[in-house]
């Protein structure tokens, strides 16, 4: 194409671009078809003003769209000519104007969906606009229109004939187009800003089917509601998602039909066709939301009840704000029924009408009615009426309710009733005072008479068919309650005392007509005792029951017992032993959750009886609570069943399930029970000697004889035994105070060694001996001296995790290997059978199978001293703990030679003597160095690699740890231990900066060694700033605490006289990665090449280049002033936010520019004056000009409290944060060869000039390329 060619269309095209819509959506939209021209045949899309069209003549309306013929007066663009006056077709779009993303994607799929085949009879010219009404036109040739479509809307349309497509059975509904002239009598129900309700008269009516083998029939003027939808943005998507939500119900039966869309013709607004509506779209919602949320058939349908629906309706009772009515509801409600598997209505269903007065005016008060009763209530909410009269709103249920009249205690009642969680809870209720026969007066006091009655029985739930009935109970206790001042708060607060799964089961609220007082309608479990004060305490009691099987603590006859005999006696009380005839009441399991008289009649129990207790009710009812008020409520095997009363004494009597006849001993062992913390605790009792069987002696001294024997136990409540039982018998004998001695033998191992389990107590019934019972764990070496040395270590036990030290017979052992030897030890390996004691889950196991050390003592004098001595040196560590544990003693059957056992060794005596060396030297509790076996890490990742070292992450006894794992270690052991020595510098103390070490472990497959550290979660110093954008919060004052923190940490290096060698932001690490929990726990780290300030070598020099002293880098030995040097860099990291000379390689060029002076820039306000300075001082060319680490703390403390100088610092960072620069994410460019982990850095320094002490030099030499 010519260039005067593209010019002259370029022209034409300028002339038409000049008319142009005031949205930038439409102009952009006709901009880019333009450009889409590939012919020059294709017409030009344009926007075309409405001025240009005459003779505008309407040829159809349907839907939202009319079209009009007209004479466009300029006619289309186009490239050859311009046919003036073309006829063309308007097509308006109603209320298009809030519809460009609509119009634009209606154009687009017609240009692009036409072939080229049909592109000359199908032609859009353009867009136009209605000034008046702002619809907007399609403009095209006179051969189709828009109209000639069922709806006018293609997405309306498909999605009906996909509606249509789905149904499956012959009552389904047509979903079907609906024109808006078939409705007639068109009466406005309701409205908002979104939707009006309408209601109307459906010419045609509903096409439907009676079953599949005919057609389609109609219903003839059927009466509907129009659901008429406006001013939406998007009412296409609405109008298919409003559809949907109708269409989408899983049951077989509709409550809401919807038949189809219409479209009001005069404002185009879509319609939605319904069967019918309440007249409130809240109300329609609600229960289109309640439907939906009904999960299976059991449960019915929640529904909009027509009032006409209800026949014989009659008032039950009324109160302020509703009246009750019973109502036969002539359809009735939806039932599933499994035979046919769809919904039917049970007809003439009775029912009731809850008539909520002046509801009309408070939709949310109806709808938050019914959500406070669950679709699972045993009170049924079946829908919503309204009386047409009153307009006030009903909800339907099913016919179980009771009014009392009151309107405080019916609130109550139904309170209570929506607790109801369980199929077996009792339905509280209103209960009239005619529904009680036989009623007897029981017991009467001023505020309370008690009364016994019949009555149906209570509402339960049947588990089978989900109704609810009556199940007749028979015997009923009312308890009256009269002259109360305010009798129904005292009702209420009378009630809320019980549970609803209480023992004296409460079924409701009733009153006696005659005298007007409020009953408590309650199961028959009432023994009144003739005192008011045993009574109360009795409820008191029985109301704390928490769970099932608790024992109930109740009032007993005192003629239910029999053969009764005493067991002893003191001044204050006797003690009996009796047969209970109807047992204590504990609860029954079964699905009705009843509480019955258990099954063991003839009860033994024992009766305590205080004389004279008749005189004093406090001293029997403080004796009660002292046994009652036990910490857990499985733990007491001295169950205390109730009080009774000797009818010829008055003396009153506490019920027991044992007793030894010793009131020490009881007491005792009671305190023994309360101490106890969990289920799995030892249960302590008083064992009856008669239960055991096959007593055999297996030793005695001058003070006891040990028994081994059989224990056969039966079970007792909540707790299983161990039927013939293994046991040692532990009877003391010849003591002037043998209870005294049993209780401190108790006392002297009970609770504080798991390992060693006493069940109980026991007397010979022939030598009244006292004896201590307790598990089968014994072993005797046959020394005394060791047995006692071994009874003494397990004494000294205090805690769970300690090592239970013990004789171990040799024949334990196997798989015994020499691994060391010297003149008095030989050290073997073996694998230990049973393996030691150790704590797992509440109770101690064996860890069969270890693998120990056996350490063999040889040629000694005094073998049995010397081994006890080398025991207590190894155990002498004041904690408590020690890292090479030791497991006790055995001795070789051959060599009669003792042996140590231990549960390790490294294999290398160097490290093993360090080990021991740095147990003997630790002064903290919590920290204690070991050997770690390196099968004690779990979920081992490896986080990081330094110059010498790879850093992994583990677990380790349920911890994080860090293992840092030393390349080649494992020929370098020295420098190893040199570095766990200099971590252990420090002292240990919690708030040390310095990172902990627990121990050494190895690598098996690289051989390497291993320091394993305290794991820091925030990582290094560098990381830790940009995580979390944790630099966006460090202002100064975090930075200055940061920077003290790390100097306390240098400090205790300093004064152990130690210098770090390679401190840098990389060896700083934190203990958490958010700023939002730091509080201030920083570590130094990496103490690889820390060492004693008199440690020289001259040799080689590592770290990182940037925070190099100069003088170290020029061959000077590292002292404390080059630490103090890298603390100035620090600074520097910590007031710019970037490494020192991040720009820059770090070589030789680098090294030379340190030595000559060159340092990073900072000014202020960047950084405060005082801080600027410090740093300089601290990086001074001259060591000793910088000053020493307590002048550097000083100085940092005095840059604190100096507050404008930091409030400007920090007002500069906050305005770099706010800057265009930092709105994104931090980037930080770094140079390729600056490097910040520690290196060997002798390739770099080895040219530069020697450090010379007696005098400066000029150091601006260059060095060789």
């Amino acid at each position: 194409m010519s260039l005067q060619k593209i010019e002259e269309d370029y022209f034409i095209l300028k002339q038409k671009l000049i008319n142009s819509t005031r949205n930038d959506q439409i102009s952009d939209f006709i901009q880019e078809m333009r450009f889409k021209i590939k012919d020059h045949h294709d017409t030009v899309l344009e926007w075309i003003p409405y001025d240009q069209f005459d003779k505008i003549k309407e040829i159809k309306k349907i839907g939202f769209i009319t079209a009009y013929s007209a004479i466009w007066k300029d006619s289309p663009l186009h490239k050859e000519n311009e046919n003036s006056n073309k006829e063309v077709t308007l097509n308006y779009l109603h209320n298009s104007q809030h519809l460009i993303e609509f119009l634009i994607n209606k154009i687009r799929k017609y240009l692009t969906n036409q072939s080229n085949k049909y592109k000359d009879h199908f032609k859009l010219y353009g867009i136009s606009q209605n000034p008046g009404t702002n619809n907007y036109i399609l403009v095209q040739n006179d051969f189709i229109n828009l109209v000639n479509w069922i709806s006018g809307n293609k997405q309306i349309d498909d999605f009906i004939q996909g509606t249509q497509l789905k149904i499956n059975d012959h009552d389904d509904i047509l979903f079907e187009w609906i024109p808006y002239d078939q409705f007639n009598e068109i009466k406005e129900m309701t409205k908002n800003s979104f939707i009006t309700i309408y209601t109307a008269i459906w010419k045609d009516g509903l096409s439907h089917k009676k079953d599949w083998w005919h057609d389609f029939a109609i219903d003839s003027n059927e009466k509907v509601v129009l659901k008429c939808l406006h001013n939406l943005q998007n009412p296409i998507e609405f109008l298919t998602n409003e559809i949907n939500k109708y269409l989408s119900n899983k049951f077989g039966y509709e409550f809401l039909k919807i038949y189809g869309i219409s479209q009001n013709q005069n404002t185009n607004d879509y319609i939605l066709v319904f069967n019918w509506k309440s007249g409130n779209e809240k109300i329609d919602d609600f229960i289109q939301e309640m439907k939906v949320k009904i999960k299976d058939h059991q449960h019915g349908s929640f529904e909009w009840i027509p009032y006409n629906q209800f026949n014989e309706i009659k008032e039950t009772g009324k109160n302020g704000f509703i009246t009750i009515y019973s109502a036969i509801w002539k359809d009735g409600p939806l039932s599933y029924k499994n035979k046919r598997s769809k919904y039917e209505r049970d007809s003439n269903k009775e029912v009731v009408l809850k008539c909520l007065h002046n509801s009309q005016d408070s939709i949310e008060s109806l709808i938050n009615e019914v959500k406070e009763h669950s679709i699972k209530d045993f009170l049924i909410l079946y829908g919503i009426s309204q009386n047409p009269d009153t307009n006030d709103y009903i909800l339907v249920q099913n016919n179980f309710i009771w009014t009392s009249g009151n309107e405080k205690i019916d609130e109550f009642i139904q309170e209570m009733q929506l607790e109801i969680k369980d199929y077996d809870d009792i339905v509280f209720e209103w209960i009239p005072y005619s529904q009680f026969n036989e009623i007897k007066e029981i017991v009467r006091y001023d505020l309370i008479t008690v009364y016994s009655a019949l009555w149906k029985g209570p509402l339960r739930k049947c588990r089978w068919d989900n109704e609810y009935t009556r199940n007749s109970r028979g015997n009923i206790a009312l308890k009256c309650l009269h002259n109360s001042q305010n009798p129904v708060e005292s009702l209420i607060n009378e009630v809320k005392k019980h549970s609803i799964k209480d023992i004296s089961m409460l079924y409701g609220i009733s009153q006696n007509p005659d005298t007007n007082d409020y009953i408590l309608v309650q199961n028959n479990f009432i023994c009144a005792s003739g005192n008011e004060k045993i009574d109360e305490f009795i409820q008191q009691i029985q109301l704390k029951i928490k769970y099932y099987n608790d024992i109930v603590f109740e009032w007993i006859q005192y003629n239910r017992f029999n053969g009764i005999k005493e067991t002893g006696r003191n001044g204050f009380m006797t003690i009996y032993s009796a047969i209970w005839e109807y047992g204590p009441l504990s609860y029954k399991y079964s699905w009705r959750k009843t509480y019955e008289r258990e099954r063991e009649f003839n009860k033994k129990v024992t009766l305590k009886c205080l004389h004279d207790s008749q005189y004093c009710i406090e001293f029997l009812i403080n004796e009660a609570k002292e046994y009652l008020n036990r910490t857990n409520k499985y733990m007491n095997q001295l169950e205390i069943y109730g009080i009774s009363q000797n009818p010829d004494t008055n003396d009153y009597i506490l019920v027991f399930n044992w007793t030894s006849g010793y009131k020490k001993i009881d007491d005792f062992i009671q305190e023994m029970q309360l101490e106890i913390k969990a289920n799995h605790g030892v249960r302590f009792e008083w064992i009856p000697y008669n239960q055991f069987d096959e007593i055999i002696e297996t030793g005695k001294n001058c003070f006891m004889t040990v028994y081994s024997a059989k224990w056969n136990n039966k079970r007792i409540r909540n707790y299983e035994r161990d039927s013939n039982k293994e046991v040692i018998l532990k009877c003391l004998h010849n003591s002037q105070n043998p209870i005294d001695s049993l209780i401190y033998e108790v006392k002297k191992y009970y609770c504080r060694h798991k390992f060693l389990k006493i069940y109980g107590m026991s007397q010979n019934q022939d030598t009244k001996d006292f004896v201590l019972v307790q598990n089968n764990f014994i072993w005797t070496s046959e020394n005394k001296e060791i047995d006692n040395f071994v009874q003494e270590m397990q004494l000294e036990i205090k805690d769970n995790n300690d090592i239970v030290f013990e004789w171990i017979p040799y024949s334990q052992f196997y798989e015994i290997k020499e691994t060391g030897k010297n003149g008095l030890v030989t050290v073997y390996s073996a694998i230990w059978k049973d393996g030691p004691l150790c704590y797992s889950y509440n109770d101690y196991k064996r860890n069969m199978y270890e693998k120990v050390a056996l350490k063999c003592w040889h040629n000694s004098e005094n073998p049995i001293e010397s081994l006890i001595n080398e025991v207590k040196k190894h155990t002498s560590n004041k904690f408590g703990n020690w890292s090479s544990k030791i497991y006790g003693i055995s001795q070789n059957s051959d060599t009669n030679e003792y042996i140590l056992v231990f549960n390790w060794t490294s294999g290398n005596k160097k490290i093993d003597d360090f080990i021991q060396e740095m147990q003997f030297e630790a002064n903290n509790p919590v920290i204690v160095y070991e050997w770690i076996p390196y099968n004690q890490f779990n979920k081992i990742k490896k986080i990081g690699k330094g110059g010498f070292s790879t850093i992994y992450l583990a677990i380790w006894k349920y911890n994080k740890v860090a293992l840092k794992c030393l390349d080649n270690s494992q020929i370098l052991v020295n420098e190893l231990l040199n570095e766990v020595k200099a971590y252990s510098t420090k002292v240990l103390e919690n708030n040390s900066r310095i990172l902990k070490v627990y121990g050494i472990s190895q690598d098996p497959d690289t051989k390497n060694y291993i320091i394993v550290l305290q794991y820091a979660e925030g990582g290094n110093f560098n990381n830790w700033l940009n995580t979390n954008e944790n630099y966006k919060f460090f202002d100064w004052e975090n930075k200055m605490r940061t920077l003290y923190n790390i100097a306390s940490g240098l400090k205790e290096i300093h004064e152990k006289h130690m210098v770090h060698r390679d401190f840098h932001t990389g060896n700083i690490l934190f203990n958490t990665p958010s700023m939002e929990e730091y509080a201030n726990r920083i570590y130094i780290s990496d103490m690889g090449l820390c060492g004693k300030v008199s440690d020289i070598n001259k040799t080689n020099i590592y770290g990182v280049m940037p925070y190099m002293a100069p003088e170290v880098l020029r061959g000077k030995p590292y002292t404390q002033a080059a630490d103090i040097y890298s603390f100035g860099m620090i600074m520097h990291f910590v007031a710019a936010g970037i490494q020192p000379f991040n720009n820059r390689a770090h070589d030789h060029h680098l090294a030379l520019d340190i030595i000559n002076g060159i340092r990073p820039e900072i000014n202020e306000p960047e950084a405060p004056k005082s801080y600027i300075n410090l740093m300089k001082e601290c990086w001074n060319i001259n060591p000793e000009n910088r000053p020493n680490i307590a002048e550097l703390t000083k100085s940092l403390w005095s840059i604190t409290i100096k507050n404008s100088e930091i409030e400007r610092a920090e007002n500069y960072r906050n305005l770099e944060l706010s800057s265009e620069s930092l709105k994104e994410d931090r980037q930080i460019t770094t140079h390729p060869q600056a490097i910040y982990t520690s290196r060997l850095l002798n390739p770099f320094t080895e040219n530069l000039p020697k450090y010379n002490d007696g005098h400066s030099e000029c150091l601006d030499c260059e060095i060789p390329k």
